[in-house]
């Protein structure tokens, strides 16, 4: 299934390539402002699959125990309301409503802020990917006891019980509900890896049609 959804993703990008060269070789090349949007076309497509090629390097070095962490004394109330702008102009560019709820006496923690702005970053991407236009999705963070909690909730089309506890393999894509229709399936994986590395977890409540909540536990 990897090695399928692999050749799938890798294969569309360059089969549109060659297209584009194939045309370029036929002659439009001659013909400036085609050649430009040829070129353009290209550029972008591989800018697209530079992404991909990032998330691959970093699950093989995380299978290999290889993910390093910078870990710092961060002020959660200092590191994360600055990050929430471009999210909440992704969901309302999308059509969303979009809420969050950070409280002002978030404790302090010692965490790579890079790292755990990219796994909550791919949980608030998958959020507003598969959320129709005119749902929400909510960010909120707190405290219990002994953790700290940073919470993406959506109103997605929701993870049947029988497929929540694959979403955080690798390649894995859900085929019911059609949630992880494009891409490797490797943001959850890559958010799960970093979360454990910082002796956290990332647990998943979801309801089929009434959406989707993870939420982030690290410890204090």
């Amino acid at each position: 299934r990897l090695l399928a959804n692999l050749v799938h993703e890798l294969g569309r990008p360059l089969g549109a390539l060659k297209a584009a060269v194939n045309v370029l070789r036929e002659g439009a090349g001659d013909d400036p402002a085609l050649r430009a949007e040829l070129l353009e076309g290209m550029d972008t497509t591989i800018s697209h699959m530079e992404p991909l090629l990032d998330d691959l390097a970093r699950l093989h070095g995380q299978i290999l125990g290889n993910l390093p962490l910078n870990r710092q004394l961060t002020h959660l109330i200092d590191w994360l309301p600055p990050r929430l702008p471009p999210w909440r102009a992704a969901a309302e560019e999308k059509g969303l409503v979009w809420h969050s709820q950070v409280p002002a006496d978030l404790p302090a923690i010692a965490m790579d802020s890079d790292r755990m702005a990219q796994a909550v970053g791919n949980l608030v991407s998958n959020a507003i990917k598969y959320t129709p236009a005119g749902g929400s999705v909510t960010l909120s963070a707190g405290e219990t006891g002994a953790d700290v909690w940073i919470q993406v909730a959506d109103t997605g089309p929701g993870i049947a019980p029988d497929e929540q506890e694959h979403i955080f393999e690798p390649f894995y894509r859900s085929n019911r509900h059609r949630r992880f229709p494009q891409g490797l399936g490797l943001g959850l994986t890559i958010a799960k890896e970093i979360v454990l590395g910082h002796n956290g977890r990332l647990t998943l409540h979801s309801t089929p049609g009434e959406g989707s909540t993870f939420t982030i536990h690290l410890p204090k």
